[in-house]
């Protein structure tokens, strides 16, 4: 890998982490080089006793995304790749967080808290940059154009359109109130909120797109 690919998926962690207020291990050092599913990108866990064992695999295609220039246009390969990169290393940070509390984590939960976490890292990325207006372009490109991978099952086609739907319709709710407005301290507040939320209470709260102002 490329010290560009390296210090691109630091600073990826870096910047969920940031958003979540959570932290854990350079994610870097759990990178395996294959995988037995045929995806960019796997957690891979295993428990043994109460050791909880992980392993991230990133594809080589998706790894050359983050050696981009944060500059570079974000053309519909680098947003792919960054979006896979994003996705991975959202789940390193929740099975951690949750592992270092004890808790159990759903697929479900897991798949959702990555598909907002796509849209967040992205659109963090834009509002730095005087952007934050493409929030609705960005929306569009990650849900309405979704589709899942080739080789799933029945099961796990309905919980990732069941996770983008969640997750797009928190999106929504996240940018009429807090990103149009400008408000980033409340649209972090809420996150974090909603990041430590788990089971229907989860659900619940992004379906609706309601944490703090629900509550």
């Amino acid at each position: 890998m490329s010290e560009r690919a390296l210090l691109g998926l630091a600073q990826l962690q870096r910047l969920l982490s940031s958003v979540h207020g959570v932290s854990a291990a350079p994610v870097a050092e759990f990178l395996v080089d294959r995988t037995p599913f045929p995806a960019p990108e796997a957690l891979l866990i295993s428990e043994h006793g109460s050791e909880l064992r992980v392993g991230l695999f990133l594809e080589d295609s998706v790894l050359a995304q983050l050696s981009r220039s944060a500059s570079e246009p974000w053309t519909h390969e680098r947003l792919s790749g960054f979006c896979a990169a994003a996705e991975g290393v959202s789940h390193f940070l929740y099975i951690s967080h949750r592992a270092g509390e004890g808790r159990q984590v759903s697929h479900l939960e897991l798949e959702a808290q990555a598909e907002l976490d796509k849209y967040l890292a992205v659109l963090l990325q834009l509002w730095a940059t005087g952007r934050r207006a493409a929030s609705p372009a960005l929306r569009h490109r990650l849900f309405d154009r979704w589709s899942p991978r080739p080789g799933l099952s029945g099961a796990e086609r309905d919980r990732y359109r069941l996770a983008s739907a969640l997750a797009a319709a928190c999106a929504r709710a996240l940018e009429a109130r807090y990103v149009i407005a400008g408000r980033l301290e409340a649209l972090l507040r809420d996150v974090r909120r909603l990041y430590r939320l788990s089971g229907g209470e989860k659900f619940s709260a992004l379906a609706e797109g309601a944490v703090a102002w629900a509550a």
